[in-house]
Order: structure tokens, then sequence, then C-alpha cells
């Protein structure tokens, strides 16, 4: 059984923040070597013409998504060892919207921000700086909205019950939806731009079906599944 520093209640420990700091060195390079310390990349989601973002973030989804099952499968962790986000409906459909008006007119996020602040971006700069009024902002003005904050709290909700889908079921549909984005998202960049290097290629093909059959794998692992 792995105990997760969570469980442990050991976050705020010395120990804690360094491994802190060798993950976000480690997220920070990953972000630069995905070319993401680029607002013109990050942006050219919007234009369907450099589709990184999605293929990196949906990459990244089902691979903690699988990874997690495994664990879960295996005994090696529970559930109740990882802090589980909580479902308020109000707070996080406005904080999406506000996010996604943000990524759109800076072509950054706050982590991408820093990788660019990192990598010598001007513009990295200054939205971290806005990003940090905004902190300021929302906290003098929190009294008079903290009805919205907590508008819509439902608890922690998994996915695939509020749907009415078995766990297993709905791995293997995301997995799939992943895996088509894969797919749509270089279709797109070669009619954008005329290029879209691994459609069809050998890789794309072996990493579709690696994937899919990761997802497929746990109904052998473990067919029962809420």
């Amino acid at each position: 059984m792995i105990n997760t520093l969570y469980n442990l209640d050991t976050l705020g420990t010395s120990r804690a923040f360094f491994l802190a700091l060798l993950i976000g060195l480690g997220f920070g390079y990953a972000l630069e070597r995905a070319g993401f310390s680029s607002s013109r990349r990050l942006a050219g989601v919007f234009y369907f013409t450099d589709m990184a973002v999605v293929k990196v973030m949906f990459t990244a989804i089902i691979t903690a998504m699988l990874g997690l099952s495994y664990l879960l499968v295996f005994g090696w962790i529970q559930l109740d060892q990882i802090f589980l986000m909580p479902t308020i409906y109000g707070a996080q459909i406005v904080g999406g919207l506000l996010f996604g008006f943000g990524f759109a007119m800076g072509g950054w996020c706050p982590g991408t921000a820093a990788a660019g602040l990192a990598a010598g971006r001007i513009d990295a700069l200054v939205f971290l700086v806005g990003a940090i009024g905004g902190s300021i902002l929302f906290n003098e003005i929190f009294p008079s909205i903290r009805s919205l904050y907590d508008a819509g709290d439902q608890g922690v909700q998994m996915a695939y019950d509020t749907v009415g889908m078995s766990r297993n079921w709905f791995i293997l549909v995301f997995t799939l939806v992943a895996v088509a984005s894969f797919w749509l998202s270089e279709w797109a960049e070669k009619v954008r731009t005329g290029r879209g290097s691994y459609l069809g290629s050998p890789f794309l093909i072996i990493f579709s079906l690696v994937f899919v059959a990761l997802a497929s794998c746990l109904y052998i692992l473990m067919p029962v599944s809420n």
C-alpha cells in the first residue's frame, strides 16, 4: 500500500515542499519541451493551426486516469488517500468561463505563463501580474460573492456516477474520445496548415491502440466496477 502525503497529513512538511519543487521543475520542463512556453503556440488551438494543447492535455488526463485505475486495481492505493475536488457547479462554471476568456485573450494559463516567464517572455510576465492582481481582487470582494463560491456544492461527485455509467465503461469511452481527438487534431492541422505530421502514422496508430488496450484490460482485471 502506498501512503500519500495527503493521507499522512504531511503536506506542510519540508519533505512535501521539496517534492513539490522537484515536481514543479519537472512539470515546467515538460511544458517547455511541449512548446507551451510560447503563447503563439498555445493560442493556435483556437484557430485549429496547432492542436498541441488538445493532444497534450488529453494524453495527460488519460495517463493519470488509467494510472490511478491500475493502482486501485492492484490495491496499491485507495481513493480516500487522495484529495478529491468537490463539485461546486456555480463557482466552477463561472470560474471556467473566466479562465477560458483569460486563456483566449492572453494566450496563457498560470502554469504555462510561469514556463513562459522562465523562457524570458515579457507577455507571460504581464499575464502573471494580471493573475496576481485578479487573485488580490478576488480576496477583497470575497465577502460579497461568498454565495456564488458555495453555489451548487454537491460534495465529491464522480463523473461516471453523474452520467450513470460504470467506472470501467466510462474509462473506455473517455479513452476512445481522447484517441478520436488525437486523430481529429491531426486532421484539423492538415486541413488548416497543410501539415499533419502524425496523421495515419505508425506512431499514432500504436499510441492509440496502447491506450485503448489499457482501458479495455480493466474489464479483465476488475470486471465489476461502480
